[in-house]
């Protein structure tokens, strides 16, 4: 079993959750989101993404974030070392489609065939519309 968490800036950890519902129903009970709001210190950011972690249940995490080197992704680098028992991989950039992924694969694969495979097809999952069809 993989945890999946959401840590964005706002609230759009819990918009993915809330839009993933519509595919996926009660199974997105289980994603944990955690949102950075100004009032938020990274410190605080940081207990809050460890005590996902650590009461997740499991020794998988998947963790996805809005922005390459921002807060929660740069929380998320300095703990992973501090959280060694746990095998915790996480992507920056998250999007809707990525999420709905995970969502559907998480009991069929281990993080590391998860990570795997939502590295894979990062990629296909923005596209320009006129050129997808080529008008």
């Amino acid at each position: 079993m993989i945890k999946l968490i959401i840590v964005t800036h706002g609230p759009l950890a819990d918009a993915f959750k809330e839009s993933g519902a519509m595919f996926f129903g009660d199974q997105v009970d289980q994603v944990a989101t955690i949102g950075l709001l100004p009032t938020k210190s990274p410190e605080v950011l940081e207990k809050e993404i460890k005590a996902a972690v650590v009461q997740s249940g499991t020794k998988e995490c998947l963790i996805f974030v809005d922005i390459l080197a921002g807060t929660p992704f740069n929380v998320v680098a300095l703990m992973i070392e501090e959280l060694k028992e746990y095998h915790i991989e996480c992507f920056a950039g998250v999007n809707m489609p990525i999420v709905m992924e995970a969502l559907a694969s998480k009991e069929s694969m281990n993080v590391a065939e998860l990570t795997e495979h939502i590295g894979e097809i990062s990629a296909a999952t923005i596209v320009n519309l006129r050129q997808t069809l080529e008008i």
